[in-house]
């Protein structure tokens, strides 16, 4: 039954297409004809058009939205390349301002080695120390002096591999400097106290110091060259115990913020 059914509307079908072929094959065909013929079969074929034009809009929509999507996504790798580019010129501006800083700082006091980018620290406790991008590929060696930006001391080279170094700051407990008080031009030297700060020794008591003094290197221990700023007085202990004044230093450099340090000769 069902495939009788089946024969039924293929027989249909065909009818149709060969009504619709003798319609436009015959000359002077009656024209009412032709009309109830178009009649019947023009809904079926405006549902049709209906169906491509939906489906074609369909997918002009999507391969628009697909097309904005690809365009914006490389718009932000661009921007992205843009900005990274912007930061990098920023950066070396910023290091070549300080460079230029450090050099009239310093003036004629030292001659800057190397320019070291500050890659790690260890500022706890009394390991004090940082790890610098530049090494014995670059001509640094140990016991180089090293400053900061506003040339001031940070510390010496203590070790050295291929492409980088360690600077052990003035703060570290094993750092002893020998140092020179800028306008008394008394001589001793800094070290770490046990609690924590630094302090310079072997002051006489009977010199006159006054807070805020600043407090050099004085070259007396072949490590650091004479001049560089190490801090200034920050108090002074006249304990009876004591052959010396003790001098609390506060130094000037703030580790903390330490990006890259200049290494001198």
């Amino acid at each position: 039954m069902e495939k009788f059914q089946n024969r039924k509307y293929v027989v249909l079908i065909i009818t149709i297409i060969i009504v619709l072929i003798v319609v436009n094959l015959i000359p002077g065909f009656n024209n009412n004809l032709g009309n109830f013929i178009f009649k019947i079969t023009s809904p079926i074929n405006g549902f049709f058009i209906k169906i491509g034009n939906v489906f074609s809009g369909f997918f002009t929509t999507l391969f628009s939205i697909r097309g904005l999507a690809i365009e914006n996504n490389d718009l932000r790798i661009q921007n992205m390349k843009l900005e990274t580019e912007i930061s990098s010129l920023k950066e070396i501006k910023r290091r070549d301002e300080a460079l230029l800083q450090a050099k009239e700082s310093l003036k004629d006091l030292v001659e800057i080695k190397q320019v070291g980018i500050v890659i790690w620290k260890d500022i706890q406790e009394n390991q004090d120390w940082i790890l610098i991008n530049k090494g014995k590929d670059h001509g640094l060696e140990k016991d180089m002096a090293v400053v900061s930006k506003e040339g001031s001391l940070v510390g010496k080279i203590f070790e050295v591999s291929k492409d980088f170094s360690k600077v052990m700051l003035l703060t570290n407990k094993e750092s002893v400097i020998a140092t020179l008080l800028e306008n008394g031009r008394n001589e001793g030297l800094i070290k770490k106290e046990k609690q924590g700060g630094l302090f310079m020794d072997f002051i006489p008591r009977s010199e006159k110091l006054e807070i805020g003094e600043r407090i050099i290197t004085s070259g007396m221990d072949n490590v650091y060259p004479k001049g560089i700023l190490i801090g200034k007085i920050e108090s002074i202990d006249f304990s009876q115990n004591q052959l010396f004044q003790r001098i609390v230093v506060f130094p000037v450099v703030d580790f903390n913020k330490l990006e890259e340090v200049f290494i001198v000769k």
